[in-house]
């Protein structure tokens, strides 16, 4: 086979392999795993059946590189737009800003109508019913936000101890997933009962945040290990 044969060849491998993905993304998004088969896959992507085991070595691989390409591209984001925010900053950078450009960081990317909707979408399901390896989604994905968010706070904080600003961190991450969560419950019907933009909840959200933070910091008691009930 010539260069010229070999290489559209590959270019055509390449193109495959990516119609699968995207098809794979919108599909197990929709339906989720159980619902998804690789006829349905293959049937939208434009290809045979054999190409998702030739490409992926099966349908649950595919899952988890499906996965990993949107989480990626997610943490990716996220921690781009902390960094960010927090350099340009300089030494004016406070715990203000590094809560708002955490807010910001996590709903900015679900705003966007197509994209956002297909990560929450793809999220949600795996939250729900999982289908990932042991480990992936939180060394892959949780990890290494937490070591960034941590190092941030670390540095505009009021010097909290680990546990604590975990603690912290995680109490942000909920209200954000509940400002996802109302807008699309109240959306229709009852509109009233939320702020119609994302920036009137992210002011909120950074107030309540600096508040409870400043709070734990002052009281400069760590917070105890969490054990598990007695019986």
């Amino acid at each position: 086979m010539s260069d010229a044969s070999t290489g559209v060849a590959s270019q055509e491998a390449v193109e495959t392999r990516d119609r699968i993905l995207s098809a794979a993304e919108r599909l197990f998004a929709e339906r989720g795993f159980e619902a998804t088969s690789v006829r349905d896959i293959t049937a939208e992507a434009g290809c045979n059946v054999a190409a998702v085991n030739y490409h992926f070595g099966g349908k649950e691989n595919l899952y988890v590189e499906t996965f990993r390409g949107l989480l990626g591209e997610l943490r990716d984001l996220r921690i781009r737009r902390i960094r960010c925010d927090m350099a340009e900053a300089g030494e004016d950078a406070t715990l203000e800003l590094f809560v708002e450009s955490m807010a910001n960081a996590f709903l900015e990317p679900f705003v966007d109508a197509g994209r956002g909707r297909l990560l929450m979408a793809f999220v949600s399901r795996e939250m729900v019913d999982g289908h990932l390896p042991e480990g992936v989604f939180s060394d892959e994905f949780i990890r290494p936000l937490l070591d960034v968010a941590l190092e941030q706070l670390s540095v505009v904080g009021p010097g909290l101890d680990p546990m604590t600003a975990r603690l912290c961190l995680m109490s942000l991450v909920g209200q954000l997933l509940h400002v996802l969560r109302a807008r699309l419950m109240f959306s229709s019907g009852a509109a009233d009962l939320v702020p119609a933009d994302f920036k009137s909840h992210v002011d909120h959200v950074v107030r309540f945040t600096v508040g409870g933070i400043r709070a734990c910091g002052m009281d400069g008691a760590p917070t105890p290990p969490i054990e598990e009930e007695t019986r």
